[in-house]
């Protein structure tokens, strides 16, 4: 990456804004497409959706317990998948309501959630039951569930959900080691076969993979990487064609968001992966194409936030954005939360959350990502320091991606530490691009 001059600030800062300005129509369009979606999943056949719920109880696929640390079974984040099945067949309000936002159940005294859905799905409907409305997030997986559950049993929506990532996380590495036979853009195809033997491995899929609530956003992850992966394959990207995508992959992982680390996921994959998949590769004009897809991204995940806001106001009045906006200064430590939450806490949960990487194997996460960013750190400064200016320049932003990282982790500081345990999960990026600086940096001393 060139050091930037003043003179190279208002073109970077152009193409920035030109980038935004593409991506308002798209995430426009893509929430609409949603928001038709989620009109016509409502009141789709409730009584087979709720004897599915009751199914899944009886056969122990759905338990009273809301966490399961260390089930690979039927995974770990088992309140999030009661919450979401409640959600999607408690309809007890007017379309044009549940359209703007789904109920979220108030637990009577010291219930699970996953024991308020058996409550609920067995016929305790009563007014007192209801919750209140769920306005922080989009929920797309909410209307996923709506359409899915009449239909499927919950353990095949599970199967479904955990095949379509290990099906794309398959296709990447056939794609990257097919690069690499055909010997086409060896480099390129290096980096994509690290990053997804990475995912295949330190991403939690056993443990997450089947859940209804992080599946759907960890898919949207996985696609993009296998999109950039064929892109590299094939030539690699145009200007249009990055900046477009970049905005559909903002979109789509707001829609599915849930706050279990798509976003500061997807920054990075952006600033760090990208600048493997394009078709140019002068590293100023490399270092333009990625600040135009980043600011691609922000606008399509904001203006999808803004949009529901502005439903959410339309439906039900200013108290839904204080009710928003309260809940985002908690999630960044400036709301009322709990009191004991600090940097030697961050630090504790981090490190206790590393085991979400692979169940069971917390020593060996934990060790893996030390040497992985102990090997980053040495492939960095081999790359940096070559006349390759490319190599350099493709070494700067993926440590730069691993700065957005920890920069997004710290924003949302209260967040990340109640809910490290699934948060560390997007250490895999850290992994995977710490090896991969060192085996770039290692092919470029031996080459």
């Amino acid at each position: 990456m060139p050091m930037l001059k003043r003179a190279d600030i208002t073109p970077l800062a152009r193409r920035a804004s030109q980038g935004g300005l593409i991506a308002l129509p798209v995430a426009a369009l893509l929430f609409a497409i949603f928001a038709l979606g989620n009109w016509y999943g409502l009141g789709r056949n409730l009584p087979a959706a709720e004897a599915n719920v009751r199914a899944a109880f009886a056969a122990g696929v759905l338990q009273d317990q809301d966490w399961l640390p260390g089930n690979t079974g039927i995974g770990r984040h088992q309140y999030n998948d009661c919450l979401i099945l409640y959600m999607a067949i408690d309809q007890q309000a007017t379309p044009v309501q549940l359209l703007a936002s789904p109920i979220k159940p108030m637990q009577r005294g010291d219930e699970s959630m996953c024991h308020a859905l058996r409550a609920y799905a067995g016929g305790d409907k009563a007014a007192g039951r209801t919750g209140v409305w769920y306005h922080q997030y989009i929920h797309g997986h909410t209307m996923l569930a709506r359409y899915l559950l009449p239909h499927l049993s919950v353990d095949a929506i599970r199967n479904l959900y955990h095949g379509i990532q290990t099906l794309l996380v398959l296709a990447g590495l056939i794609v990257a080691m097919t690069t690499l036979a055909r010997g086409r853009s060896q480099t390129a195809g290096l980096f994509w076969l690290i990053i997804f033997l990475a995912f295949s491995r330190w991403f939690g899929l056993e443990s997450y993979g089947q859940s209804l609530s992080h599946a759907p956003s960890d898919a949207v992850i996985i696609a993009y990487l296998l999109f950039l992966a064929i892109a590299a394959a094939r030539g690699g990207l145009g200007r249009w064609c990055s900046i477009g995508a970049a905005a559909v992959f903002g979109a789509t992982v707001a829609i599915f968001e849930f706050l279990t680390g798509g976003i500061p996921l997807g920054l990075a994959i952006i600033a760090g992966g990208l600048p493997f998949a394009l078709r140019d590769r002068d590293p100023r004009e490399t270092l333009a194409r990625v600040i135009e897809a980043l600011a691609a991204f922000c606008v399509a995940v904001a203006m999808c936030l803004a949009l529901k806001i502005g439903l959410a106001l339309w439906v039900f009045g200013i108290e839904s954005f204080r009710e928003s906006a309260a809940q985002l200064g908690v999630r960044m430590g400036i709301g009322a939360g709990p009191a004991d939450i600090g940097p030697l806490r961050m630090a504790k949960s981090l490190t206790k959350g590393l085991n979400s990487l692979a169940a069971g194997m917390h020593v060996m996460a934990g060790a893996m990502l030390l040497i992985a960013i102990c090997a980053g750190i040495w492939g960095a400064r081999q790359l940096i320091g070559s006349g390759d200016a490319v190599l350099k320049s493709r070494a700067f932003h993926l440590v730069a991606s691993n700065v957005v990282i920890v920069g997004m982790l710290a924003l949302l500081w209260q967040h990340t530490i109640i809910h490290a345990w699934f948060m560390d999960r997007v250490f895999v990026w850290t992994i995977a691009t710490g090896f991969a600086l060192f085996a770039l940096a290692v092919r470029e001393r031996t080459a």
